[in-house]
């Protein structure tokens, strides 16, 4: 988890929403809740608010490790930054990072689209 918390607030793979900043923060709360991860802490920072989680492991990953980062661009943009790590380098399977910005990317659009009905 270490090397998570002190990576730059932009690494990882990000996405910009066009939506408000706290629409867009909602959205990645219920986003992030809603996949089988255990969320181990959240706050803000200067570089904006961030989500902690970890991937137990299982019968196909010595589990993974990452932080999803909201950070406000101006009132109507807002970048999401997703960066994880798996727990064993070596490990070929379990989720990599593109595959949590993937869940996570797509849980947010469904969220906002739904906002916008």
């Amino acid at each position: 988890m270490n090397t998570i918390t002190t990576a730059h607030a932009r690494a990882g793979i990000s996405r910009n929403f066009n939506n408000d900043h706290e629409l867009v923060k909602a959205a990645v709360i219920a986003s992030v809740q809603s996949l089988n991860i255990n969320i181990k802490e959240s706050g803000q920072t200067p570089d904006g608010f961030y989500i902690l989680f970890t991937k137990s492991i299982s019968a196909f990953s010595w589990g993974e490790v990452g932080r999803v980062l909201v950070t406000k661009v101006d009132d109507n943009n807002t970048l999401v930054f997703v960066h994880s790590a798996k727990r064993d380098l070596t490990q070929s399977t379990g989720m990599d990072e593109h595959g949590f910005a993937k869940v996570i990317f797509e849980g947010v659009t469904e969220i906002l689209e739904r906002k916008e009905e």
